[in-house]
């Protein structure tokens, strides 16, 4: 007897649905969705699973993958940034630094046992080329993945990498996303 919306628009990829629930109600429910789930298995979850499964899907974060100094293009947005439209704020400037783009967000998986993590350094060879803006041990691949800029002479899938993890260098190749689809709306 809650009004709620129910959707799926969930930013982890996974098969599942959000709750808008006025938030006089949210204890009750989540206390209740608890205890008929029980059965079933189900556990509350935070942003560190949020984050895993988001990143498993190359999902981007904003304040770490992007931000207002991003251009979408770098970032791998150019299928939701629509130039053939008449304004949008911004338009020119993207519309003219097509030709100019020097940096591009490429998915990183480590061939090593490590994990990239924020702002760690990316190298090939002794040239560094770019920085992780996200990273994690991936659940369901069980291994060490990440985003990060580099420059547009690496970004190609099956290029080598290092990454710099607490001062040692860890071998990592570009690879091709979403790193994991299986179960989730893309499969």
């Amino acid at each position: 007897d809650v009004e709620a919306i129910i959707s799926r628009t969930g930013y982890t990829g996974e098969l599942g649905y959000e709750l808008y629930i006025g938030s006089d109600q949210i204890k009750e429910i989540w206390d209740r969705l608890l205890d008929v789930g029980k059965k079933h298995g189900i556990n509350p979850v935070g942003l560190g699973c949020r984050d895993t499964l988001r990143l498993e899907m190359k999902y981007l974060l904003y304040g770490n993958d992007i931000d207002e100094k991003t251009n979408p293009l770098e970032a791998g947005l150019g299928w939701i940034t629509r130039l053939n439209k008449d304004f949008f704020i911004g338009k020119n400037t993207i519309y003219n630094s097509q030709n100019k783009i020097n940096k591009h967000l490429v998915c990183i998986e480590m061939k090593e046992k490590s994990i990239p993590r924020k702002g760690y350094k990316i190298y090939v060879g002794e040239d560094l080329i770019g920085e992780i803006t996200s990273g994690t041990m991936s659940p369901s691949l069980g291994k060490g993945i990440g985003l990060g800029f580099v420059t547009s002479l690496y970004k190609s899938v099956g290029t080598d990498l290092m990454i710099e993890i607490r001062g040692r260098k860890k071998m990592a190749t570009v690879v091709k996303a979403p790193f994991y689809t299986c179960g989730s709306l893309m499969s």
